[in-house]
């Protein structure tokens, strides 16, 4: 029985070819996922925040852990409670 070393050799490098672009494609889906959840995680918290059922403080904990970078896409973020706007109101 012959072994026809090139064939196998064409066939192991588009086996690695698939498997490098499954690889690549579970990374990116993993990083979306991470993304979206983040994306959900703060917009959930800071919606709490100005509902009243997360206390501001722990936004202004969270910004203590930020860099100056980061902490700045906070500075014109309402997350006043809806109950301090209505008081603020009558």
């Amino acid at each position: 029985m012959a072994i026809d070393l090139g064939k196998l050799s064409q066939r192991r490098a588009a086996l690695e070819a698939r498997l490098a672009m499954a690889t690549t494609a579970l990374r990116d889906a993993q990083r979306r996922d991470d993304a979206r959840r983040k994306i959900v995680v703060g917009g959930t918290l800071l919606t709490a925040i100005r509902d009243g059922a997360v206390p501001a403080s722990v936004l202004d904990i969270l910004r203590a852990r930020m860099s100056e970078r980061d902490r700045l896409l906070f500075t014109h973020t309402d997350t006043t409670p809806v109950s301090e706007v209505a008081e603020r109101q009558s």
